[in-house]
């Protein structure tokens, strides 16, 4: 599991919010916003995203320039775990 050393930084980089559910920094801020982008541990670049459709653990996706993800097989990243309809995540790029 990656975690986030700040929980201000928003949800774990493993994380998936259910459609609606959002994380909230120390604030009361909305955090993170689609298209942010964060490194993970290991040097992975993830982008924080949500897709209308269901995704599996591991699908590859295209991401537009709103944060929207969707399955695609020409796609270059991938969800870390399926991911319900209108679910958030932070999508991971192939390579570091």
């Amino acid at each position: 599991m990656t975690i986030r050393t700040n929980p201000s930084l928003g949800p774990s980089l493993d994380t998936v919010l259910a459609p609606g559910d959002a994380w909230f920094d120390v604030a009361g801020n909305v955090s993170p916003l689609y298209g942010d982008v964060a490194f993970d541990g290991s040097g992975y670049k993830r982008i924080w995203v949500t897709s209308a459709a269901a995704l599996t653990a591991g699908a590859k996706i295209a991401i537009d320039d709103n944060g929207n993800a969707s399955g695609s097989d020409s796609g270059t990243y991938t969800a870390p775990n399926a991911v319900p309809p209108g679910g958030s995540f932070w999508a991971k790029a192939p390579t570091v």
